[in-house]
Order: structure tokens, then C-alpha cells, then sequence
């Protein structure tokens, strides 16, 4: 089938926190961006086309019921036109498993593959395989292709890959540092060479609901801090970060846990909600101001763990010329910024202050630093949807 300008390219983003969609055509031009996301009890839809934005009504409360309701809504819109057909989806894929290093054009053996992992990364794979049976009932003559979020990591070198464990039983068991949070750091490379403004050394500090630090040298993966799963690495909103198994085994013990209990405890309860009573970086910086000592606590935790990620990049790069946030958090939040900047100074990179309080929801990359005292930082907008788009198109070439 060639690609016309009725055939359509939908992306489906189930996030930890989120739901992200884009509708693209055949050449990759963006149509149209929803965004589902709570706030408070309620669930808050954003639908962006072109440079403007606004708010639309939704009719469900459960975020997760999100993928059922999108073809309607682009139809609603006049996004999605008469005559014309989604004929793929692209939709990322958060697993730990060398299969899914790489892409795959969906079927029941990926499904199966999809299950049986399951377990190792509930908070992404029960919201994928969901996502999977809504997109599969709303469009069901669409070709959908899971894109890995793991795949960029796969230019780290060796040694990058694996944990202190016997090799043959690594190799076997198929336990190896993955990484994720690809997508997005592809992306911020990308758009970084597209401006020429990309040199050798590179950290990008993903920073959401979930979070991730990457060093990339010359457009390559050479490290990032999630390993085996998304749980590991810094803290995030409600998920631990990298711990001790003999804490997980004293917690399992003492709070009398199963397998299950626990992974859901180190997964939903924890991170900054299990430090500092919420997972909202804006409700605890605000108590914070307001004195209060939990949310001191966890806001000073996270940036703890992320100068520590940030400082094991320096080293395994010999170095860094360039400093990126992106993430929903790590565009939004100037606070955040400064603060983990404010330890880096002895590496050359300085904040503006004045540039980053503007930044609070960027639209382009910005640049942050001071000039002419200060090695380059930017916040370049997570854009992944193109990621994905761009995956679904070369998956598909030869079948369409």
C-alpha cells in the first residue's frame, strides 16, 4: 500500500502516569497531539494541532481507558476526515528482554512474548498489553508495530551491560542492564544534530513520573542509569530507584509481602511519594516553601541521586560538553534545574537564572546556560511520538 494522504500513522505512548497519542501522515507530518494526564481526581486532556492548544471534555475517569476513545476523538476533532483510515499504530514497548531490543510488527507470538515478561515490569507492561487489546478493538485492520524503548541503549559497550552475576547465568536467564527512556533520548539527539549543535559528549537527564540520566558519546548509548527493569537507577515519582536486594528482602520480611506486594510497594508507593507523602514535584516543592520537612526530604533525595547519575556519566565519558533536560518534569520544572545544576559548576555548566525561570513549558529546544561562562544546557522537548512514527514507517516499508 502506498503511502497517501489518507493512510495514517497513530502513535499510542502509555506512560507510568500518562497517556500520550499523535496522528502523523505518511511523511511524517504531524497532525495532531493528545495528551492524557490526572490532575487531582479528575483526568486532564490536552489536544495540540499546529501552534495552538486547548483543552478537551472527556467522558471516562479512568486514564487507562484512554486508547479506547481516541479514533472517536479525532473524528470529533475533523483530525481524522471522512474517507480516511488509521492504517498503523506505533506503540512503545517497555520490556526487559533482549527481544525487545528491537521493534516488531505485532502479532500473537510478540503478545506472548509481552506476557510472559509481564511480571518483571508490571508498571509499563500491564498498561501496554491494555493498551494493545483497545487499539486492536478500535482499529482492527491496522498493522501495529511495538517499538522497543530499549533499542538506542544498544551501542553501550560490554562491560555497560552487565550486573556483578555469574555470566553464564546472565546469559541464560536473559538478565541484563537494558536501559529505556530510549525514545526520548533519541530524539533530544537528534534534534541536537539537525541545529549542529551536537558534540561529543553528552548527558541527558530524562526526568518525568519516570526518570533516567544517559551519557551519550558521538550519538551513541555508552550508559544510562535504568538497568534490568525501569525500577532501577534514581528516584522517581513513585518508584524507588536502585536499592539494596537485602533492604527489599528486610522489607518483604517485615511488612510480610509477597513476590507481588513487593513489586507493587518498590513500584507505586514509593520514590517521592513513599519519602514525601506525594508524587507531585509541584505540590512538594510548594510544601517545601511552606516549611514542610517530608517534602524537604525527598526533593533533596531525588537531587541526591541524580548528581550521583550525573557524576557516574562524567566519569564513564572522561567529560561533558552538553547538558539536556527533558521530560515532562525536566522542561517544566526551574526549580528542579537549578538545583541540580547548582552542583555542577565545577564542570563548566552555569544556569541563567533569568532564562531558566521563563522555561516552564518549552515548545523548542532553549538554551539555559550563562554566556560565555558556561558549556551549553538545553531543555529540548521530549518527542517521542516522532521516534515512534519514524520506527512504525521503516518496520513496515517492505509489508506495506
Amino acid at each position: 500500500m502506498a503511502d497517501t494522504a489518507q493512510s495514517l500513522i497513530l502513535v499510542a505512548n502509555p506512560g507510568s502516569a500518562s497517556r500520550k497519542y499523535a496522528l502523523y501522515d505518511g511523511a511524517l507530518t504531524e497532525r495532531a497531539q493528545l495528551h492524557f494526564e490526572h490532575v487531582g481526581a479528575g483526568i486532564h486532556a490536552t489536544l495540540h494541532r499546529g501552534d495552538e492548544s486547548h483543552d478537551i471534555p472527556v467522558s471516562f475517569s479512568d486514564i487507562a481507558e484512554a486508547g479506547r476513545h481516541i479514533d472517536a476523538i479525532l473524528r470529533d476533532q475533523n483530525i481524522v476526515q471522512e474517507g480516511e483510515t488509521i492504517d498503523r499504530i506505533g506503540l512503545r514497548v517497555v520490556a526487559p528482554s533482549a527481544y525487545f531490543m528491537k521493534d516488531h510488527i505485532i502479532n500473537e507470538d510478540v503478545v506472548t512474548k509481552l506476557e510472559e515478561v509481564s511480571s518483571l515490569a508490571p508498571l509499563h507492561i500491564s498498561a501496554t498489553l491494555n493498551e494493545l487489546k483497545l487499539l486492536r478493538d478500535s482499529n482492527q485492520t491496522a498493522q501495529i508495530v511495538g517499538v522497543s524503548d530499549s533499542a538506542f541503549h544498544a551501542t553501550k559497550p560490554n562491560y555497560a551491560w552487565n550486573y556483578g552475576i555469574n555470566i553464564q547465568d546472565a546469559d541464560r536467564l536473559d538478565i541484563k542492564r537494558f536501559g529505556y527512556h530510549g525514545l526520548s533520548v533519541s530524539s533530544a539527539i537528534e534534534a541536537l544534530w539537525d541545529a549542529g549543535k551536537l558534540p561529543p559528549k553528552v548527558i541527558v537527564c530524562h526526568l518525568g513520573s519516570g526518570s533516567s540520566i544517559t551519557g551519550v558519546f558521538h550519538g551513541r548509548s555508552i550508559d544510562t542509569t535504568m538497568g534490568f527493569t525501569p525500577l532501577d537507577g534514581v528516584i522517581m515519582a513513585t518508584r524507588s530507584g536502585s536499592i539494596d536486594p537485602g533492604a527489599v528482602r528486610a522489607l518483604q520480611h517485615g511488612l510480610k509481602l509477597d513476590e507481588e506486594g513487593v513489586e507493587n510497594y518498590l513500584n507505586n508507593n514509593s520514590g517521592l511519594l513513599g519519602l514525601g507523602g506525594s508524587n507531585d514535584i509541584r505540590q512538594l516543592i510548594q510544601r517545601e516553601i511552606d516549611g514542610d520537612h517530608a517534602a524537604h526530604l525527598a526533593l533533596t533525595t531525588l537531587i541526591h541521586t541524580i548528581h550521583k547519575a550525573i557524576g557516574s556519566m562524567l566519569v564513564a565519558m572522561n567529560g561533558c560538553d552538553l547538558l539536556v533536560f527533558t521530560g515532562t518534569v525536566g522542561e517544566r520544572s526551574a526549580n528542579l534545574r537549578k538545583r541540580i545544576v547548582a552542583h555542577l559548576e565545577f564542570t563548566d555548566f552555569i544556569l541563567d537564572g533569568e532564562l531558566n525561570n521563563a522555561c516552564t513549558s518549552p515548545d523548542r529546544m532553549t538554551a539555559l546556560n550563562q554566556k560565555g561562562k558556561s558549556r551549553p544546557i538545553f531543555v529540548i522537548p521530549a518527542n517521542e511520538s516522532r521516534e515512534i512514527a519514524k520506527h512504525v514507517l521503516s518496520a513496515t516499508k517492505d509489508v506495506q
